[in-house]
């Protein structure tokens, strides 16, 4: 489907349904994969303080990976993995069915021991590049809660702008987040974005 390479120094490499950035891999959940997800979907430190277990049943997570649900024209999730193959958590991004030329970002590092070290950061930023650069793309919006602190940090990081405080349920629990955005014009000049290193 891709085979694109951006050039330049530990530039990210789309092939097939994989995307290769410095250390990680985004690929295509398979249904193999339906047993770790399930699983994640009942820890709550796979979730973190900032999202809610979604208990989905192994047979569940099959159904969605093989009904195309999560991957399609308008929607991807995408498994982030260590080079050497360790599940580090989810990546999925979707497009707004108001506004085709924006989508949206949700990060999940379910692994407790892999946050902190920039993984996270690293997975949003080449995804960031294949939406602009490959999808030709206006903007990309991220959702946080008012208290993931370090997400905050992280988004400012990657240029975007506080758009609005809003209100939203996650699983039937009701939250505060933030709306963030980076426009196509912004993302030109970020330098995060013009050399290809974590």
């Amino acid at each position: 489907m891709y085979a694109h390479h951006v050039p330049g120094p530990g530039a990210m490499t789309i092939f097939g349904n994989k995307l290769f950035t410095i250390r990680l891999l985004l690929r295509r959940i398979e249904r193999h994969d339906a047993e770790l997800l399930s699983r994640w979907s009942y820890d709550p430190l796979a979730y973190g303080l900032y999202l809610s277990p979604e208990h989905l049943s192994v047979t569940e997570m099959q159904r969605q990976i093989e009904s195309g649900m999560l991957w399609n024209k308008r929607n991807k999730t995408f498994l982030m993995e260590l080079r050497e193959g360790e599940p580090l958590g989810t990546i999925h991004y979707w497009m707004r069915s108001e506004d085709p030329n924006t989508a949206v970002i949700a990060l999940k590092v379910a692994n407790p021991e892999m946050r902190g070290k920039g993984y996270g950061t690293e997975a949003q930023k080449y995804l960031i590049l294949f939406l602009f650069d490959r999808l030709s793309l206006r903007r990309v919006e991220m959702y946080t809660d008012v208290n993931n602190l370090a997400q905050q940090r992280c988004l400012e990081k990657l240029g975007f702008e506080l758009v609005q405080a809003t209100p939203y349920t996650d699983q039937q629990v009701q939250r505060l987040g933030y709306l963030y955005r980076l426009e196509w014009e912004r993302f030109l000049k970020e330098p995060i974005y013009q050399y290809h290193y974590a």
